[in-house]
């Protein structure tokens, strides 16, 4: 029998923050992570939340409506011949 809570992960069905295109609170349904050009090799055992990372720009946006780009940026319009390899 478990005696403490188990650790859940973020719901974004239920995140509620301010949307950076209206400056009103409401419901996130796209979040916008602009990272900084890092020049370090990856490792797995030093990985951070992207928030923490130095000069990360993380905006949240309640539509696509709204936000930078309008739906075309938000959506992937692929078709099967882009990932044809010859």
């Amino acid at each position: 029998m478990p005696r403490r809570k188990r650790n859940k992960g973020i719901n974004l069905k239920g995140l509620r923050r301010k949307c950076s295109a209206t400056g009103k609170i409401a419901q996130v349904e796209h979040i916008l992570i602009e990272l900084p050009p890092s020049n370090r090799a990856f490792n797995p055992k030093e990985t951070k939340k992207t928030t923490d990372i130095k000069g990360a720009v993380v905006k949240y946006y309640s539509s696509t409506d709204v936000a930078p780009g309008g739906k075309d940026e938000w959506y992937n319009n692929y078709t099967e011949e882009d990932f044809y390899t010859l």
